[in-house]
Parts: C-alpha cells; sequence; structure tokens
C-alpha cells in the first residue's frame, strides 16, 4: 500500500478525537466497505485522495464487512467478497472503509481492478492506528 494513495479522513480523525478525549461520543464502528471506479488519472495512474473528502469520487457499490481480523495489536483488517454473479466486468480503482453512521473513514486509491465473470473478488482494507 502506498502511503500516498490512502488516508483517513478527517470526518474520522475528527470522531477518534472525540471518542478518546471525554468518551462522550463513541466512535461509530466500520461496518462496511464502498467499492469505485474514480480513483485513476486518464492515465490509470492512482490519484491520491484527500482527507477532506466524504466520499469516494464515483461510489459504485457498497458490501457489509465479512469480516474483521487484527493482523497487529494496531490493525483492523475488514474483508467483504463480491459474489461469483455480481458486479461481472466492473472496473474498481478505489476502496473506503465507511462506518455506521456512513461516513467515510479511510479511503484508498489503487490500481484498476476488472471483476471476471465466475470468479469472487475479495477486497482487504487495513485501519491503522
Amino acid at each position: 500500500m502506498a502511503a500516498e494513495n490512502s488516508v483517513i479522513t478527517k470526518i474520522r480523525r475528527r470522531k477518534l478525537c472525540l471518542a478518546s478525549s471525554d468518551g462522550s461520543k463513541p466512535l461509530a464502528p466500520v461496518t462496511h466497505i464502498a467499492l469505485g471506479d474514480g480513483g485513476t488519472d486518464t492515465a490509470g495512474e492512482p490519484v491520491p485522495p484527500l482527507d477532506t473528502q466524504s466520499a469516494l469520487t464515483h461510489e459504485v457499490v457498497r458490501y457489509p464487512v465479512d469480516s474483521v481480523t487484527y493482523p497487529t495489536d494496531t490493525t483492523a483488517r475488514y474483508t467483504i467478497a463480491i459474489p461469483a454473479e455480481e458486479m461481472t466486468g466492473q472496473v474498481f480503482d478505489e476502496i473506503a472503509l465507511v462506518d455506521s453512521e456512513g461516513d467515510v473513514a479511510a479511503i484508498k486509491t489503487m490500481y484498476p481492478k476488472r471483476k471476471d465473470a465466475g470468479v469472487v473478488f475479495q477486497f482487504e482494507m487495513d485501519d491503522e492506528f
């Protein structure tokens, strides 16, 4: 993961601040991963996301998180799987973690990935603290 192609949004950082400063507002958990096709420029290169973004450039689909694992004690890894019969031919080049309040917590842009027919597409995204 190239650091310049991923960002924790200001919305998420503001929520982290409130949750850890006085506990008056619990942190909304990540519940979905959104995928889009607006994360690259005309040459197919990933465009760095901005921490001020509140959405993907062009969201195509959103899936509930299938599982969360903890590869280190400061990382939550969220996983989704696009079923074999869904989204055939769709290109994805941006991904976001979305919390239970509908706010985007983090965004990553990447090289385009096209979904083949009959193939389960799995995506993982880490939330690092």
